[in-house]
């Protein structure tokens, strides 16, 4: 009975590794710089697949916080972008002159 209860519990560690992966604890601040998730599209007259395009756009600049995870954003020159949920944003990080995604 001990064994697999050992077992069981085993199992449980397993999956709470598994699902504790992503930005959960990531909560963007004013004037910090996302990326936008965009929903690329295929373009057949221009032989561009969807699947080999950028999946995030930007840098964009955080300029509101609003209710329920929504923020207002502006690109770097300063036009306004519009409202985005924190699930559409990553974080903007630069290192050696390539852009990375913290998901």
């Amino acid at each position: 009975m001990q064994a697999v209860y050992a077992k069981i519990k085993q199992k449980e560690a397993a999956r709470e590794r598994r699902h504790k992966k992503g930005n959960a604890i990531w909560t963007p601040k004013l004037n910090e710089k996302v990326l936008v998730r965009i929903q690329p599209m295929s373009d057949a007259i221009k032989g561009m697949t969807s699947k080999y395009m950028h999946v995030f756009k930007g840098p964009y600049i955080i300029t509101k916080l609003l209710d329920h995870s929504a923020y207002k954003l502006r690109d770097e020159s300063g036009k306004l972008w519009g409202e985005f949920n924190k699930k559409q944003l990553g974080l903007y990080q630069e290192a050696d002159n390539e852009t990375q995604i913290q998901k």
